[in-house]
């Protein structure tokens, strides 16, 4: 079954280890060594918050989120 998440976050994530080693979580869904940031981010640096855009598995945009009623979008898992 094909799973629909929204990622809203344009920047990754910063968390220190106990040891004090920097580790940077995705948050745009789109890097390339998931669940680390890869940079790949910086592909949704420009994107206005109101747009509901799809990328395809090799973070490519493949166009806007048509079709989906509003009502639904604001229901969907965000990360």
């Amino acid at each position: 079954m094909a799973r629909l998440v929204v990622h809203t976050g344009k920047r990754p994530y910063r968390h220190v280890t106990e040891k004090g080693d920097e580790v940077w979580i995705c948050m745009c869904g789109l890097s390339e060594t998931y669940p680390l940031c890869s940079g790949k981010h910086r592909v949704v640096a420009r994107e206005s918050d109101n747009e509901h855009l799809m990328y395809d598995q090799r973070g490519e945009p493949i166009g806007q989120a048509t079709g989906i009623q509003p009502e639904v979008l604001v229901k969907l898992r965000r990360v």
